[in-house]
C-alpha cells in the first residue's frame, strides 16, 4: 500500500457501520454538550462565558468520534452538534467552523501517527483545543462584542484547562474501545 492509500485508510471511512456509529455518537455528543453547557452555567466561570466542562467534553467527542469513525463521520457529528447548538448559544456559527477544523485536525494527526502513544493524543487534542478556541475567540469578539484581550485570555484559560482533560479522556476511552474490539 502506498503512502496515499495509507493516508486514505487512516483518514476516510465511508462504510455503514462508521456512518451509523457516528450518528449515534453524534447524538450522545449533542446531549453531553447540552448537559455540560448547563452545568457550566451553574458556576462562576460559566457565567463569565468560560465553558470549561463543556469545552472538555466537546474536545473529547471531537477527537473520539474522528478516531473511531474517521471522516466524513467526524465532521458530520460535529456539524450536527453545532447546528443543534442554535437553541442554546449565539456562538453556534463559530461552533460550525470550530467543530469542522477540530475534526480535520485530528484526521491530520491520525494520518501521521498510530495513536498508540500518549504524545499522539496530546498533539491531536492540542490542535482540537487550540484551533477550535481560536475560532471561538473570533466569535466572542464578533458575536459577543468582547474586547479582544478579554476574548484571548478567556480562550487561553479554556485551552489550558480543557486540553489536558480532553487528552486524558480521549486516550483512555479510545484504548478501552479498541481493546473491546468495538473499533477497527
Amino acid at each position: 500500500m502506498n503512502t496515499t492509500e495509507t493516508m486514505k485508510s487512516n483518514v476516510f471511512r465511508t462504510d455503514t457501520k462508521a456512518l451509523v456509529g457516528s450518528v449515534i455518537l453524534g447524538i450522545v455528543f449533542v446531549i453531553a454538550c447540552q448537559v455540560t453547557g448547563q452545568i457550566d452555567n451553574l458556576f462562576p466561570w460559566g457565567k463569565a462565558g468560560m465553558f470549561l466542562i463543556n469545552g472538555t467534553v466537546w474536545a473529547f467527542f471531537t477527537g473520539l468520534i474522528t478516531l473511531l469513525y474517521k471522516q466524513p463521520a467526524g465532521i458530520i457529528a460535529g456539524e450536527v452538534e453545532a447546528i443543534i447548538s442554535i437553541w442554546y448559544s449565539p456562538l453556534w456559527l463559530a461552533f460550525v467552523f470550530a467543530n469542522a477544523i477540530g475534526s480535520i485536525a485530528v484526521s491530520l494527526v491520525v494520518a501521521k501517527c498510530s495513536m498508540e502513544k500518549w504524545w499522539h493524543h496530546i498533539v491531536a487534542q492540542f490542535f482540537v483545543n487550540f484551533l477550535g478556541n481560536c475560532i471561538i475567540c473570533v466569535g466572542l469578539v464578533q458575536i459577543y462584542n468582547l474586547p479582544v484581550n478579554v476574548a484571548i485570555i478567556e480562550s487561553l484559560i479554556i485551552i489550558a484547562v480543557c486540553w489536558p482533560f480532553s487528552t486524558i479522556f480521549t486516550k483512555l476511552v479510545y484504548d478501552k474501545v479498541k481493546k473491546s474490539g468495538l473499533a477497527k
